[in-house]
């Protein structure tokens, strides 16, 4: 059997059940627990270097929100809420804080025991994570921690939290204070714009 199908078997028989149990639906190999506003996103990702006898892969974690994301991207909502598409993209590597580990699959590698490790990794780290965000505030919270660590790069999330979840007066100085902090011409341009297109007045 060639590792991608070992991979293939392992996502059927341990991954994809594990989730399925703690309430995500899949698609391909990415998996949504959904909420009516956001959703748990994870997604499989196999390593770009993988052959026929080795493959690598590890989990990738987002919290997705669809207000946020269509506001910012311009797009329609996806069918599927996908990491890729989420705030918060984090690996679990991050989330276990430790060096980025693949999970190795060769010819000499004992399959159950990357099952048991993998096993592990979703109810012991994964899942436990996601539980700190059980609704818009607690996503909220965290954001605003990382932001006051310098931790977070994009400023929009947070100020359209504020606005779609019922902090408007959060939001509009907010959006003020980030218009007024930015350097670049181009920055200050789509900054009024996005805040015309919410209904905030910067100026």
């Amino acid at each position: 059997m060639s590792m991608q199908n070992e991979l293939n078997q392992i996502v059927k028989e341990t991954i994809a059940p594990l989730f399925k149990e703690n309430g995500f639906k899949k698609k391909g190999k990415n998996f949504a627990k959904i909420f009516p506003d956001f959703a748990w996103t994870v997604n499989i990702q196999s390593s770009k270097w993988n052959t026929k006898n080795e493959v690598e892969f590890l989990f990738n974690t987002g919290i997705y929100c669809d207000k946020v994301y269509t506001t910012l991207s311009e797009m329609k909502s996806p069918i599927f809420p996908l990491e890729l598409y989420s705030m918060l993209r984090l690996r679990i590597s991050d989330i276990k804080n430790i060096r980025e580990n693949w999970y190795k699959i060769s010819d000499n590698t004992d399959i159950e025991e990357i099952k048991k490790q993998v096993e592990s990794d979703i109810v012991n780290v994964i899942i436990p994570y996601f539980e700190q965000y059980k609704t818009v505030e607690d996503i909220i919270n965290f954001i605003e921690i990382m932001e006051e660590q310098g931790e977070w790069e994009c400023p929009h999330h947070l100020t359209l939290l504020y606005h779609y979840y019922g902090y408007p007066e959060k939001a509009q100085k907010r959006m003020k204070e980030v218009y007024l902090t930015s350097k670049f011409d181009t920055q200050k341009e789509y900054i009024k714009e996005l805040s015309t297109k919410i209904g905030i007045n910067v100026n």
